[in-house]
């Protein structure tokens, strides 16, 4: 569902501004900051501020249904394009606004850091990336930004370059390769199969192909990677740790996101019907919806456990992340699931997804706070400072009770609304698997309020550890931010009315969906009583399951490692590959060997069969016809011929047994004396490209990693800057 049609459009140079501004800032940060660190730093301030103002007027253009677009630029056949509606503007506003309160928390948090001049340039080269995934009108564009995207946010991850940090972004690396691939293949079949890669809906002629469900899969895995759906998840809990607090924030808070617009363009827009209401071809996405709310369903469970065993402040958040992106997407597939009527489900999850910005960036620059000044992220190790952290603590409660859904905070009005989803889902077929969809629902709710409060607790209460003491005191940036974040959060909590008529109605009406699931959405109730009784019960588990797990220390064990995701199906997978790839080669080997070695023996057995006949012939001939010169003549003949053969055979298998031999005396002597060295070389290679171990390889590996995106972005840089030229 692409929405309803605008009635007008313009053509605006905008969009493309709001990407080129911080691609070709990060180019004069590069150069400014090996001269002028400050200047650097103002520089970055004033890019990001000014990306969100223009951000704020395309935002207020795309309000008034109408389409803001911009030229266009061709690669080959596949067009390079803008397009803005309301959903786009408002991932594209609310990125803009994380970012420059993530750039007024860094001039603080990256003061005592080395390498911010590459930190800023690929700071400013990730927002390009980010902000181009919402603002382009195909696909074949958006994979690009979000290519650039992944690629620049990399340097992001191993920025302290510690062994741990390179073993994780290696890993982001590689899953984000890899996600980036499979949305390209995805394109490259759409467009092949239907002509067209422009975001808009291709249910009729997806319909006609054998292919749609590789496609799904392969779109909907892509994007899975980035917003860390359950299996794809792995490289969010080893990414947040190592990460600077601020990129943390970011990668949680907004790139994510970007995933989960993926998804929300697919299912939502690609695989669903142009005429919308009684069309035969809703079952593909209700069935694509379905599978969907189970996935995320997964996801949001397993996070929320994960989080409940994690000792490290980041990581419980980070496995916080992975279930909050479980909402979300519950509420993506419980819009395909109900097709023309799920207008409720589009503006549950469009609403989770603004606050989740809110309270989860917030959380990440919080405890990122904490470490700065105590260089401690491990709960036992914290305590009590919510003296020295007045206003990071208090911001934190906030942000902790919208994650957890309590009313007269954000959380709550978007998990009434995705509450409401799931049980309309329910309701559609009446399926027993959705009603325990549901509570699943619920009971993560718990769990999610028992491991914010577990957090809270260990950081802000109880008595402050002794090597705790001397700590300096929140700056003025620190408490701007947290307090612009708790300010959103009791803003959009205590005026949920508000919202959903000026925020998610409109937004919601831009597309398709039916008057009576419109209407549905309109007339929600959020002070429900039923709701506030849920509320009641989430909080009353929490309280029974925190208690139990403190008191027996429960929550202090660590799950066995072989019970994580990347045991039980990454290695094994890996394992299994490795293992079909070098037996092909091994078949392969064996093959060729016994073709060599027995081609001498075949020889032989030929020469034998010749001298056979030879004898043979000559029993017949001299046995049959008696002494008849002629006959005897024959058999001379015949006799003379077969011995010259043989002769011949006999020659040539003793070369060949020669060359055998001397081939395996050059294989051995090479072996012998320079084993050592190729070895020696490709251990070299392996540990640089895979196992970073020491100084050495980490300086090769990012030089050359930084090498490739440079080019890679100033061809970007160029080709959309002779787009303003136009």
């Amino acid at each position: 569902m692409d929405g309803a049609v605008m009635e007008n459009s313009i053509s605006s140079g905008l969009p493309l501004a709001v990407v080129l501004i911080p691609i070709v800032g990060s180019a004069l940060a590069a150069l400014i900051g090996h001269r002028w660190e400050k200047g650097r730093d103002y520089l970055v301030l004033a890019l990001t501020a000014l990306v969100l103002l223009l951000s704020f007027y395309l935002f207020r253009l795309a309000w008034q249904d109408v389409v803001v677009s911009s030229f266009s630029v061709g690669f080959g056949d596949l067009p390079f394009n803008f397009r803005v509606d309301r959903l786009g503007a408002v991932f594209n506003l609310l990125s803009a606004l994380i970012w420059f309160l993530a750039t007024l928390f860094s001039l603080t948090y990256m003061s005592h850091e080395k390498r911010l001049t590459r930190y800023y340039t690929f700071y400013l080269l990730t927002l390009g990336g980010t902000l181009g995934v919402f603002l382009t009108a195909d696909f074949f564009s958006l994979f690009l930004f979000f290519e650039l995207m992944s690629l620049a946010s990399y340097l992001l991850v191993i920025h302290t370059q510690t062994r741990e940090a390179m073993s994780a972004g290696r890993l982001y690396l590689f899953l984000g390769v890899g996600g980036g691939l499979s949305i390209l293949i995805a394109v490259l079949l759409i467009y092949h199969f239907t002509g067209t890669v422009t975001i808009t809906p291709l249910m009729e002629k997806l319909a006609l192909i054998p292919y749609r469900g590789l496609i799904a899969v392969l779109l909907i895995a892509g994007f899975g990677v980035k917003a860390g759906m359950v299996p794809l998840h792995i490289w969010l809990p080893q990414a947040h740790p190592v990460a600077p607090s601020p990129a943390s924030a970011l990668l949680s808070g907004i790139m994510i996101k970007a995933g989960a617009y993926g998804i929300i363009r697919v299912s939502t827009v690609l695989f669903t019907p142009a005429e919308g209401e009684g069309s035969l071809l809703w079952a593909f996405p209700e069935k694509m919806g379905y599978i969907l709310i189970w996935f995320s369903i997964l996801t949001m469970f397993s996070a929320a456990v994960m989080a409940l065993f994690q000792s490290n402040a980041k990581r419980i958040l980070a496995y916080s992340s992975v279930s909050q992106m479980g909402y979300i997407l519950m509420g993506v597939g419980a819009c395909a699931y109900l097709g023309f009527d799920g207008a409720l489900a589009f503006g549950s999850f469009s609403m989770h997804i603004v606050n989740h910005a809110f309270f989860k960036a917030g959380m990440f620059m919080m405890i990122g706070a904490v470490f700065y000044r105590t260089g401690e992220l491990e709960l036992h190790r914290l305590g009590g400072l919510w003296r020295d952290f007045p206003v990071t603590a208090f911001a934190f409660l906030l942000a902790g009770l919208g994650i957890a859904g309590i009313p007269g905070f954000n959380g709550y009005t978007s998990k009434v609304l995705l509450h409401h989803a799931i049980v309309e889902a329910f309701e559609h077929h009446h399926l027993y698997s959705l009603y325990l969809a549901e509570r699943l629902f619920m009971f993560t709710g718990a769990l999610t309020t028992c491991y914010i409060a577990r957090l809270f607790i260990s950081v802000f209460l109880g008595q402050k550890p002794s090597h705790l003491a001397g700590i300096k005191k929140e700056p003025w940036n620190e408490r701007v931010v947290f307090a612009i974040i708790g300010a959103a959060i009791i803003f959009i909590g205590t005026n949920p009315f508000y919202i959903l008529e000026k925020f998610v109605a409109p937004l919601v009406a831009a597309f398709p969906f039916g008057p009576h699931s419109f209407e549905h959405l309109t007339n929600v109730n959020f002070w429900d009583i039923h709701d506030l009784q849920g509320v009641v019960a989430v909080v009353a588990i929490a309280a029974l399951i925190y208690i139990a797990g403190t008191q027996t220390k429960f929550f202090n064990r660590k799950l066995p490692a072989f019970l994580s995701v990347e045991h039980l199906i990454y290695r094994p997978f890996i394992r299994l590959i490795t293992l079909a790839y070098t037996g092909c080669g091994r078949a392969l080997e064996i093959t060729v060997d016994s073709a060599f070695i027995n081609s001498p023996r075949l020889l032989v057995y030929f020469c034998l069969g010749g001298r056979m006949l030879e004898a043979a012939a000559e029993g017949i001939f001299v046995g049959s016809l008696g002494p008849l010169k002629q006959t005897t003549y024959r058999v001379s003949s015949l006799e003379r011929s077969g011995l010259y053969f043989s002769r011949l055979f006999q020659i040539l298998n003793a070369v060949l047994l020669w060359v055998y031999d001397w081939w395996l005396y050059l294989l051995q002597s090479f072996f012998k004396y320079s084993k050592e060295a190729v070895m020696a070389v490709f251990f070299f290679l392996f540990k640089m490209d895979y196992k970073p171990r020491g100084r050495l390889f980490m300086i090769i590996n990012t030089t050359n990693f930084e090498y490739y995106l440079l080019v890679f972005f100033i061809t970007l840089i160029i080709i959309m800057s002779l787009q303003l030229f136009r």
